[in-house]
């Protein structure tokens, strides 16, 4: 009876670090999410990026995460942190959220593979190879990317559902063979397949990149910022793998079939997994800001001109009613 009650105790306290930890954790995460995606956006649109292909993959992946940052970790910091979860109150809702949140994992995490594959395009001897580092060929692959994996996780919206005996909690069950074959298909697409791919496009483009230094080529504006770019690139993917690879391993464990999963140790490692995931969503900002003198230089003319717009628009209704006063002066008798 002594170690059940200890046990217990174990669990409660382990839940209660857990809520507290996202109650401050996953705020800050939702801010340095949106502060730094917005940055994100309006830095890359400018004259200098925007017309880069890398710079649009970049541009999809802030647009995501900041979606993500605004909407989903706000969900998450409800329901695990407040206890306020729609998922449980409505069948419908625990699909949507579920499929969103997934989808939006996903397309973070496959926007940075489209642009490690484009530095590898970009980076090649092979004339017919970069040529595939085009702007239209990354609009393309979004739209791409975006619809194949839309189709790919419809099948959540059917195996989503309310567990009566988990307190109507809104969890995946994959009762038949495809649905298990689909869920070991998915985990092994966020698990295995990006790091790995990312790794060998980083191998490929480094490779290159020795190979062009042998070589004396005309260096433009437009190389130096590609370079840049791929500095860029280079930075995220070493954060987001460092950040995710938590995730990863815990989503492994949570379906493989293995006693520890349905501890509360594991439950509590998965939430801190999951608070390292949501900090990936903002970092993209951190690390441009690190690794590119052409983020920063841009980053500091846009501050100046808004700070410098500020200062006009302060200025102008004391100049605009100084020009009133001197009008009304002139027109009294």
């Amino acid at each position: 009876m002594d170690k059940y009650q200890k046990k217990t105790r174990t669990m409660s306290n382990l839940t209660q670090i857990a809520v507290s930890l996202q109650r401050v954790i996953l705020p800050i995460n939702a801010l340095l999410g949106i502060i730094g995606n917005s940055l994100n956006i309006a830095v890359l649109t400018r004259r200098s990026l925007f017309y880069h292909a890398c710079s649009r993959y970049f541009l999809a992946l802030a647009g995501n995460n900041l979606f993500y940052s605004t909407i989903m970790i706000t969900q998450r910091l409800l329901s695990n942190g407040y206890q306020i979860n729609i998922t449980t109150n409505s069948i419908i809702a625990c699909k949507i959220v579920t499929y969103i949140s997934t989808l939006s994992s996903f397309l973070a995490t496959y926007f940075i593979i489209l642009a490690s594959i484009d530095r590898c395009c970009a980076s090649s001897h092979n004339a017919q190879i970069r040529k595939f580092s085009n702007v239209r060929v990354a609009h393309w692959m979004i739209l791409l990317v975006v619809g194949v994996l839309a189709l790919f996780f419809i099948h959540i919206l059917i195996i989503c559902k309310l567990d009566p005996g988990k307190g109507f909690a809104c969890v995946t069950q994959a009762d038949t063979t495809y649905f298990q074959v689909y869920i070991i298909i998915q985990v092994l697409l966020f698990a295995v397949v990006p790091p790995s791919l990312m790794m060998i496009c980083g191998i490929i483009t480094i490779k290159n990149m020795k190979r062009s230094r042998v070589v004396p080529i005309s260096i433009s504006r437009f190389n130096r910022t590609e370079n840049q770019l791929g500095q860029m690139l280079f930075f995220q993917v070493g954060a987001h793998i460092l950040l995710t690879l938590p995730t990863s391993v815990s989503y492994l464990i949570s379906t493989l079939p293995n006693p520890t999963r349905s501890t509360s140790t594991y439950a509590f490692a998965a939430v801190i997994c999951q608070m390292f995931f949501t900090f990936s969503i903002g970092m993209p900002f951190f690390s441009y800001i690190l690794s590119s003198r052409v983020y920063r230089k841009q980053l500091k003319r846009l501050i100046y001109k808004i700070f410098r717009k500020r200062v006009d628009n302060q200025e102008d209704p004391s100049a605009n009613q100084n020009t009133i006063h001197h009008g009304t002066a002139v027109a009294k008798p």
